[in-house]
């Protein structure tokens, strides 16, 4: 019996019901007074696969593999602008990942399946598990699945786990890592399930000719000096939130720090409420590194802890440096893994 099948009998009156493998009491008059049971975070239904096996055996090698991720991530943004392509493609028969750009620019990378995420129930297949792919696309996973049958390491030979999303990027960080491959590239597929690729870069680095330092550190300066004023007006409202009529004044004070760091013809970045946490605190962050733009300026990017992330698109306008958009889709191809303890 469904749990909303016993609570629906239960608002009729009948008590003599109960939900499957649940603990209840019941008074003297044999009237429900407590249920206990135990639901899954996964959902019930379908097949049942085991929980990802422990990784402590081989930590070290996760929190080197994630550092690792991590750096590439930033120099392939750095090299190739990794991050802002528009869309892309992956062709299994011959191998190519193809990042398409604007302007007709696109890159092509040599790519294998290390694996796939399925968020409905929580499901992480390796690549060599699925029948789906074909075998000259799997090698990298499989050649993790080779070192996990050496060393007993069942999260790394068993088909099928229940992962959480952050449990699950540190093993795309060792499986690429091993390989020897360049970084990992997410497909997002139906808008949810994700695809996890090895990838390797053959071609020169973009051309982007305003990669000097100098801009960088102007650019990372003037984000962190609008972020600080922000920051600063968030803080204020959270202190004083029990007040009345205190909202309008902070937007109207949020505006003027607008107009002073960033150059739009339209409303969409625009300031129009205040919140805590605040989006624009230094401490909610776990990366923070800048890149150029291809087509001229940089990006400040800022990559949250927990979610959410900010880059910011800074260019020079009548000569000033101004933060002029917001790239919220920047990047939905990279993942940033946190080491395991």
């Amino acid at each position: 019996m469904a749990v909303l099948d016993w609570l629906r009998k239960l608002m009729t009156g009948d008590q003599g019901a109960a939900p499957p493998g649940a603990k209840v009491e019941r008074d003297a008059l044999g009237r429900v007074t407590r249920v206990d049971q135990t639901l899954s975070l996964f959902g019930g239904g379908g097949t049942t696969y085991p929980r990802l096996a422990p990784v402590d055996a081989f930590a070290p090698r996760l929190r080197e593999a994630c550092a690792w991720l991590t750096s590439q991530n930033i120099l392939l943004a750095r090299e190739h602008a990794l991050g802002l392509e528009q869309d892309y493609t992956f062709d299994q028969d011959t191998g190519e990942l193809v990042l398409r750009f604007g302007e007709g620019h696109a890159l092509v990378l040599r790519a294998e399946v290390l694996g796939s995420f399925d968020p409905s129930d929580r499901s992480f297949m390796w690549g060599w598990a699925n029948p789906s792919i074909v075998s000259d696309r799997e090698a990298d996973a499989t050649r993790l699945k080779a070192d996990g049958e050496r060393l007993g390491l069942a999260a790394l030979t068993t088909p099928v786990q229940i992962v959480t999303f952050d449990e699950l990027q540190p093993l795309i960080a060792l499986a690429a890592h091993d390989a020897g491959a360049d970084g990992v590239y997410r497909c997002i597929v139906n808008d949810s399930s994700s695809v996890f690729l090895s990838i390797r870069i053959e071609s020169a680095p973009t051309d982007i000719s305003n990669t000097n330092s100098a801009l960088f550190d102007a650019a990372r300066d003037l984000a962190a000096r609008y972020d600080a004023e922000m920051l600063a007006l968030d803080l204020e409202y959270h202190e004083r939130s029990g007040e009345e009529d205190i909202l309008g004044p902070l937007i109207d004070r949020k505006m003027a720090v607008y107009k002073r760091y960033w150059s739009r013809d339209d409303n969409y970045w625009k300031p129009c409420s205040t919140g805590w946490p605040s989006d624009h605190d230094p401490d909610t962050r776990k990366l923070h590194f800048s890149a150029p733009h291809p087509a001229g300026g940089a990006l400040d990017i800022a990559i949250g802890k927990t979610f959410g992330q900010t880059a910011y698109r800074i260019e020079l306008v009548d000569g000033v440096l101004r933060i002029t958009d917001n790239l919220i889709e920047w990047g939905d191809g990279l993942i940033w893994p946190d080491a395991p303890p």
